[in-house]
């Protein structure tokens, strides 16, 4: 099993080869190697886009630098993915503009072995990657991040805002509009220290367990960083993967209290009627490319702020299936955006008073055999000494304003916990 200098050595080799050859045909070179700290190595990069994902359910990574081809439209990286053979990264903002890559170097981490993939296309992009692999073998330890007291704090909506918003989106169910609504707040913290969004996800992947870690950074000014409970769809060949992750109550210091509202959750109609709207959203959307469609009992989800409902779904795709399609077809679901699709996100666009961009949008990886892609929530924007928080609640008839904004607080102190001074899970925001 070799290391990260005797890869950046084989694979010169076989680019320089590549250039001798005058090819101008798109290649990839590959090498396995013995584990590297992703985090770290992505850490010691000065090229970009910058990519991460560490996959919830399995022990397997993935960091990327660099790009060969980029794609803003699904269907020309689906006609990519067929006709090389090669994976995509990157995936959809939450109102559903596209962006993927084929990356310059790709590492994935499985188990106990680390690939390394080089692609290039032709003669500028082999000389890249050579001067890329000259630097491959550098990282750059990880560090503790520090506590912080912000300098001070500005938020889209404050709490009487919320309130205002949840009551017209309430009207808006009441007149029949909607079925469900989800309402999103962005808190921004200006620090004293700039943030480095490395040590942060790092952190986070330490203490927000149970979760999809990603990163993606287009250029080094903003670096978009999540922890989140929630997937997309994961598809290997035929078999299909989603969930319905909506429903949410407290978890404390406290298991007795955690209990009672874990037994309050699972039997609380409002939010097993919010959870099996997103069911019922995600089956009507998928119901012509699946041959069969099966939703397990509800379960609880616990995390370290809030524990959720969830639903798995298991489908076989029929033989037409392409991920592009999935794509557009599920996402953004309604646990993110609401019921109607269409109406909730043309609401949204009217309540809410920022851009959501990547936040509830979804990220991930797509390929030939194998495609997973997150729900890109419990996410932030860091930009040097500030940083950009979000946070969601699902409306529904029955919703109550302050409740709900209770709910956003704790899902955003996931985050915020991490680099606020004094933080006690619910006043970091007001």
């Amino acid at each position: 099993m070799g290391s990260l200098e005797q890869a950046a050595s084989q694979l010169s080799l076989q680019i320089e080869d590549y250039l001798r050859q005058e090819k101008n045909d798109i290649a990839c070179f590959r090498m396995t190697i013995t584990n590297v700290n992703l985090l770290a190595w992505l850490k010691a990069r000065r090229t970009y886009p910058q990519f991460y994902l560490h996959f919830r359910d399995e022990n397997k990574s993935l960091a990327a630098v660099g790009q060969v081809r980029l794609f803003s439209q699904l269907n020309l990286a689906q006609a990519f993915i067929e006709e090389y053979n090669f994976p995509i990264i990157g995936g959809l903002q939450f109102q559903g503009n596209g962006q993927f890559i084929l990356p310059l170097l790709l590492l994935e981490e499985n188990e106990n072995t680390t690939t390394i993939s080089c692609f290039v296309e032709d003669k500028t992009s082999a000389q890249t990657a050579l001067e890329q692999l000259k630097t491959l073998p550098k990282t750059t330890a990880l560090c503790v991040l520090p506590k912080q007291i912000p300098l001070y704090t500005e938020q889209r909506a404050n709490k009487q805002m919320w309130c205002d918003w949840v009551n017209q989106a309430l009207y808006e169910i009441k007149q029949g509009e909607l079925t469900k609504l989800v309402l999103a707040n962005e808190t921004v913290f200006h620090l004293e220290q700039a943030i480095n969004p490395y040590d942060f996800l790092a952190e986070s992947e330490h203490q927000n367990q149970g979760c999809y870690h990603f990163l993606w950074a287009e250029d080094p000014h903003s670096t978009f960083v999540g922890s989140t409970p929630e997937r997309l769809f994961a598809r290997e060949h035929n078999l299909f993967l989603t969930e319905a992750l909506a429903g949410t109550a407290p978890i404390t210091t406290d298991p007795k209290e955690n209990q009672q509202q874990a037994e309050w959750l699972l039997n609380d109609e409002k939010n097993l009627n919010e959870n099996w709207l997103v069911v019922q959203d995600i089956s009507q959307n998928i119901h012509s490319m699946v041959e069969s469609f099966d939703v397990s009992e509800v379960e609880l989800k616990p995390l370290r702020k809030v524990q959720h409902l969830l639903r798995k779904i298991r489908a076989n795709l029929t033989a037409h299936y392409r991920d592009s399609a999935l794509l557009q077809l599920i996402h953004p679901t309604a646990a993110v955006s609401g019921l109607p699709q269409q109406q909730a996100r043309m609401i949204l666009s009217e309540i809410e008073t920022f851009d959501r961009g990547w936040y509830a949008g979804t990220l991930g990886l797509m390929s030939e055999v194998y495609a997973e892609f997150c729900v890109a929530i419990r996410s932030a924007f860091i930009e040097g000494n500030r940083i950009r928080v979000f946070a969601g609640a699902g409306i529904v008839e029955g919703s109550e304003p302050l409740s709900e904004w209770k709910e956003i607080e704790r899902k955003a102190s996931g985050l915020i916990s991490l680099f606020a001074e004094n933080n006690n899970g619910e006043k970091e925001c007001l």
